[in-house]
């Protein structure tokens, strides 16, 4: 081998990444899933700030604070922000459109943590519809996966839990 590539390896090996077939993503030193699959029950009723015109309005904002798990286990803490940005109506019968950002921290409410934002559009009388797929961006995180981006597909199943599937994409990534 050429002394150049000779240096590449070592580079590598002393990061102690170890590559294998398994897809991936790649930050320096940490090996990261492509994707992670998060489940959690029904959310309990938001906290609800009535910060628009009085009853439901524009500036409206529900805020979540739950738990959930990866499917191999692991705790999540969810925070939820969702805040109203079309008035009742607006976009069909007792539609309307909200913001919504999630922060999703794995290891404890202080972990390495996922966030994602985006809008969808949501039953003012049941506060969301059920089936239901919404597709919002990953817009960043922090610990092990800050610099992280790509997308979150939520799901709300029949029976009123969630299932987030994060498919994560890197700034600077090396797809394994």
């Amino acid at each position: 081998m050429n002394t150049q590539v000779t240096q590449v390896v070592a580079a590598i090996g002393s990061t102690g990444l170890l590559i294998c077939a398994l897809p991936g993503i790649a930050f320096a030193d940490k090996l990261l899933p492509a994707q992670i699959v998060v489940l959690h029950p029904a959310v309990p009723a938001p906290t609800y700030l009535d910060l628009g015109a009085p009853g439901d309005s524009v500036g409206d904002m529900r805020i979540w604070h739950f738990a959930g798990k990866t499917v191999s286990g692991e705790p999540v803490v969810i925070d939820w922000i969702m805040t109203t940005t079309t008035s009742l109506n607006a976009k069909g019968p007792g539609i309307e459109s909200r913001v919504s950002i999630g922060i999703f921290s794995f290891k404890g409410a202080d972990g390495d943590q996922i966030t994602l934002m985006g809008t969808g559009l949501y039953s003012q009388s049941a506060n969301t519809f059920k089936p239901l797929m919404l597709d919002r961006g990953i817009s960043g995180g922090s610990g092990k996966y800050s610099g992280i981006r790509g997308d979150v597909q939520s799901i709300h199943l029949s029976d009123g839990s969630w299932k987030h599937v994060f498919n994560l994409k890197g700034a600077n990534r090396m797809i394994i």
